[in-house]
């Protein structure tokens, strides 16, 4: 049975058509990629499918007690939270038991703690832990803290775009998805960090459908790649690299069908700009069809090509472009840098790589 059902979607932005009776279904086990050009509505369909969007016709069916996550492309995380709270905001009812949990411990080690009130509050937690599975609960959020390497008590506002990426990626793991739905999810992770997140997929059992640019990530991850292209959804199974192949000689065919179809309109307009013999009673099944190619054409969407940049010209630099001299800096009491030198000289393409956090 099929998790995900989209059927003969319809969406709009003004006047731009995102999805036009678009399906999809995503099955169990399946790793997706969602592709397409910026702006042609993949971020839209997620959150149609994640229900925090609506349609503007069509449906979108989801199998009966499936639960689903989405991790949006900047997850919204409150600052005055702590890593283990927003986590624990991924296991429902039970959140709350171990946040109290969570606190007691966390009290218990505090000089001057009442510690007789603190182990009496301990031990009604854990009975209500116990009668909640709660226990299984609190070793699954330990389990996914400790993978992406997230310190529990950690202020969420003190972190950096990719160790908040890996805070909604942990509150959506924790809850054992069946449909794992992700936007941008390598945005803002160091390398290492996104190793880690497609060995996580890879073994994840429930289906993930994902959006991202990221050509290698595609290649490791996705079991098969949907393009949404001029309000179509169309399914090549496959990583990205099968994807590219098949897309060229589709193209490829297209483009030899456009040119077979231009050529016949071409000659049936200059037939009707012969006059009136061309419009005799004997020819009005020919100009029917003339009107048809018409039409037909005028609802073609043509192919998006590549885009043009029109640059300013300035003054060519001179050959050094930036020095830096024994430079330092920190940042919060971190330091970023410590007597760097280096030289940027024209012609350069310099790659500043790192961990999340290490203030590139």
């Amino acid at each position: 049975m099929s998790l995900i059902t989209l059927e003969k979607a319809h969406l709009a932005f003004g006047h731009h058509r995102l999805l036009d009776c678009a399906s999809l279904t995503l099955e169990p086990g399946e790793r997706v990629g969602l592709i397409g050009r910026n702006g042609s509505g993949k971020s839209s369909l997620l959150k149609a499918i994640a229900g925090v969007a609506e349609l503007d016709g069509g449906a979108v069916r989801r199998a009966p007690a499936a639960r689903l996550a989405f991790v949006p492309q900047e997850p919204v995380l409150d600052a005055s939270l702590c890593v283990f709270e927003a986590v624990a905001e991924g296991v429902g009812a039970v959140r709350r038991l171990l946040l109290d949990y969570h606190q007691v411990s966390h009290d218990l080690g505090a000089p001057g703690a009442d510690t007789a009130v603190l182990l009496e509050r301990m031990q009604t937690l854990q009975g209500e832990l116990e009668a909640n599975d709660g226990w299984n609960i609190k070793s699954r959020v330990d389990a996914v803290l400790s993978r992406l390497g997230l310190s529990p008590d950690q202020p969420i506002g003190a972190l950096s775009g990719g160790w908040k990426k890996r805070v909604a990626l942990a509150r959506a793991l924790v809850k054992r998805p069946d449909v794992l739905l992700l936007d941008e999810p390598t945005n803002h992770l160091d390398v290492g960090a996104i190793e880690w997140l497609e060995g996580l997929l890879q073994a994840h059992r429930g289906s993930v459908l994902f959006v991202t640019h990221d050509r290698r990530f595609l290649d490791r991850v996705a079991t098969r790649i949907v393009e949404l292209d001029r309000g179509q959804l169309a399914s090549f199974p496959g990583n990205f690299t099968a994807y590219q192949q098949r897309k060229q000689e589709l193209l490829a065919a297209e483009a030899v069908q456009c040119e077979k179809f231009d050529r016949l309109l071409a000659q049936e307009e200059a037939w009707i700009r012969q006059g009136v013999e061309a419009r005799r009673t004997r020819n009005e099944g020919r100009v029917r069809r003339l009107e048809a190619l018409r039409r037909e054409r005028a609802a073609r969407r043509e192919r998006q090509g590549a885009v043009n940049f029109a640059l300013e010209t300035s003054a060519r630099s001179g050959k050094l472009v930036a020095e830096l001299r024994q430079a330092s800096k920190s940042f919060d009491g971190q330091t970023v840098i410590q007597r760097f030198s280096t030289r940027i000289q024209r012609g350069d393409r310099v790659g500043l790589i790192g961990p999340n956090g290490a203030g590139k």
